[in-house]
């Protein structure tokens, strides 16, 4: 990864948004002020699946114009569109016909995109087996930035200033490099105070054992930050125990952030259907956006990293008391 392509995604040019012409009005507040942060220009997609492009009925089921329908989503977008362009905002829509959750990957990778927008989908268990959301395929399928919202956004976060608070949940894995050199070119970038948040998996370790995985971690945790970076703000080290498909989620809801990043792996088939995995979890649960940039082939950031914790002395995931050490990077 190089640091052009960090420094593109910090500050991107080109946003995508993946947009099901239903989002409430907050989503398209939150696509305002990231647009507007960095003077992006949208590219909206909206998809027509093929069931509602059929010409004839379906076991009785009477069908719907084509046309009425290309018509009227037509007629949404252009209508979003606008509003963007009110706003100052650089503005193109795109009708596509297919399934959704292919249609867009491929779109996104046909173009130049910096960052992509989607609004979160919490389907039930089984309507996920049957299909996806689309927000799940971004995560697992392209290879830059999604940033989703969810149900829960606090309105105020919407108001196109600057993410004042930046956690990024770290596994310490080798991918984390490019994970914390994204957070810390955005922290930086927009003066935010960054927090690096690690769990570390200390079941069947002895005191001794736990001591030592933190002294490592803390070092590896460091050395995740560029040396190169100047933040106003010294970033903040925070260290718990547990499981972290709990304890990350719990984290993002009691700790009071403006964006969380998280690296996207592609989760089990077992965690995707019943909603279990790390990522899923915090998309659901958080009241702020979730960045979510996918893992390297053959990375595993769900796994738990038992040789490595951020500094702190917080004995269960809940409690979240965690004692805060500050690093400098400079």
């Amino acid at each position: 990864m190089t640091q052009s392509t960090i420094v593109r995604w910090s500050n991107p040019k080109v946003i995508l948004v993946a947009t099901n012409l239903v989002e409430d009005h907050i989503f398209k507040l939150h696509v305002i002020s990231q647009a507007r942060l960095s003077r992006a220009r949208v590219v909206l997609v909206h998809v027509i699946p093929p069931f509602y492009l059929r010409s004839d009925s379906v076991y009785g089921t009477p069908f719907v114009q084509p046309v009425l329908v290309v018509r009227d989503a037509r007629a949404k977008l252009d209508e979003m569109a606008a509003a963007l362009q009110k706003e100052g905002i650089e503005c193109e829509s795109n009708i596509l016909t297919g399934l959704p959750e292919e249609q867009i990957p491929l779109f996104v990778k046909s173009r130049t995109v910096d960052r992509v927008i989607v609004a979160a989908r919490n389907a039930p268990g089984v309507e996920r087996l049957i299909g996806g959301s689309v927000a799940e395929t971004l995560i697992s399928g392209v290879e830059l930035p999604v940033c989703t919202i969810g149900r829960h956004m606090r309105p105020a976060l919407a108001c196109a200033t600057p993410p004042e608070r930046i956690l990024l949940a770290a596994s310490l894995q080798p991918e984390n490099s490019m994970l914390a050199s994204f957070a810390s070119s955005l922290a930086e970038l927009h003066h935010s105070q960054l927090t690096l948040l690690h769990v570390l998996d200390s079941a069947g370790m002895t005191k001794e054992e736990r001591e030592l995985a933190r002294f490592r971690a803390r070092q590896m945790l460091s050395g995740l930050i560029p040396r190169e970076a100047r933040h106003r703000q010294h970033p903040v080290l925070l260290i718990t125990e547990g499981d972290p498909t709990r304890v990350v989620p719990d984290a993002v809801s009691s700790m009071l952030q403006d964006l969380v990043i998280l690296g996207g792996p592609y989760p089990s088939l077992f965690s995707w259907i019943l909603g279990t995995s790390v990522v899923h979890r915090v998309i659901a649960e958080a009241k702020c956006p979730v960045i979510t940039i996918k893992c390297q082939a053959g990375a595993a950031t769900e796994r738990p990293f038992r040789d490595g914790a951020i500094e702190a002395d917080a004995t269960h995931a809940h409690s979240m008391v965690c004692p805060e050490e500050t690093v400098s990077s400079f």
